[in-house]
């Protein structure tokens, strides 16, 4: 088996088990998004079959709640993105916030702000599973959502960052 320099063959690395706390969130745990099947019509156009635009109409300024979010957001926490045994997922996680990018070695824990956990916890992937209605009536589309980036938050100081979390994960 070939050597690099300073590196072990392949055989004998060692894999790095998740250590679990009891405080931890683990976004694989929660559930992530709002799935719901939709029907999708086997005749007409498909435009119909979609779920309605959802458009928040501003009339105010925003008011002083949004400075306490700034600061919550840029609070630091540990987080853990989970190792992937999937060779077509990136090896090493970048998110943006604001322009700024932030990386994750996978396996290992980190200290970032708030608002990276944000986009990580955003970052979901949805695939369809189809089953055919009876009478030819067209086809139900079963959505199943997971997160791109599994991750575990090791330590949040703050009490109300396991709510926020969770609630983020639950958006679709």
């Amino acid at each position: 088996m070939p050597r690099l320099k300073h590196s072990k063959p392949l055989a004998q690395k060692k894999t790095r088990p998740v250590r679990s706390r009891r405080n931890d969130v683990d976004s694989a745990a929660e559930t992530v998004g709002q799935d719901h099947p939709r029907v999708m019509k086997s005749e007409g156009p498909a435009r119909q079959s979609l779920d309605p635009a959802r458009i928040e109409v501003v009339d105010r300024p925003i008011n002083g709640d949004k400075a306490a979010m700034l600061a919550f957001m840029e609070e630091e926490i540990t987080v853990l993105v989970h190792d992937s045994n999937n060779p077509l997922d990136d090896p090493i996680p970048a998110v943006w916030n604001d322009g700024i990018s932030q990386y994750f070695l996978r396996g290992k824990e980190q200290t970032v702000k708030r608002k990276f956990v944000e986009v990580l916890a955003r970052a979901k992937r949805t695939t369809f599973s189809q089953k055919e209605l009876p009478n030819r009536m067209g086809f139900k589309q079963i959505p199943h959502t997971a997160n791109k980036f599994p991750f575990t938050v090791v330590n949040d100081a703050n009490p109300r960052g396991k709510d926020w979390l969770k609630g983020v994960l639950s958006e679709a």
